[in-house]
């Protein structure tokens, strides 16, 4: 209330660049192994697919770009892109001992891959469950029906998807209570 009476607190863009990565960055890898977890006992799947918790590179770009991605939603384009820049710097830095143009090449490829998906739906959380189908190979686990189709099971989706929604950065409410500043 005081923040409508008052205006926003200003917030530079930097600082929100960098808990916007510390934040993907923690949540990602902490949550993966419940993501793993899930998926290897996922009765839909005809064996367990083994992945392995340390298998967290995959799962942390997919969360990482469908955020950058959805920044489109959010931002005029002259602060979306002072935006993508500083959050692309400080993940990249956040990720020691990795070459910068490998990285930023992975960036690129996996974001065109959440363009890909995100078309036929607008819901981030299902375009990132589905991602996370096709990056972890997940059809060669599902019943022949669906692997045939080369389809994601609904049911594996629609709860992945239910999980997939606590990696999604919340902007409506940082743009409440912040006006973020160059």
């Amino acid at each position: 209330m005081f923040s409508t009476l008052f205006g926003k607190k200003k917030l530079k863009e930097e600082k929100i660049a960098q808990v916007f990565v510390d934040t993907i960055n923690t949540t990602a890898i902490e949550g993966f192994p419940t993501i793993a977890d899930f998926i290897n006992h996922e009765s839909e799947f005809t064996e367990s697919p083994q992945i392995s918790p340390k298998q967290v590179e995959w799962f942390l770009y997919i969360v990482f770009s469908a955020n950058l991605y959805n920044l489109k939603k959010f931002f005029p384009s002259e602060q979306l892109n002072r935006m993508r820049l500083l959050i692309i710097d400080e993940f990249i830095a956040s990720l020691e001992g990795r070459h910068e143009d490998q990285t930023l090449e992975n960036i690129n490829n996996y974001e065109a891959f959440i363009g890909q998906l995100k078309a036929p739906t607008d819901e981030l959380e299902k375009v990132i469950s589905k991602a996370i189908f096709y990056k972890y190979g997940l059809n060669n686990f599902q019943i022949d029906h669906f692997k045939n189709l080369n389809a994601p099971n609904p049911v594996v989706i629609k709860t992945l998807s239910e999980v997939s929604s606590n990696f999604i950065w919340n902007w409506e409410d940082v743009l409440q209570k912040y006006k973020l500043v160059a």
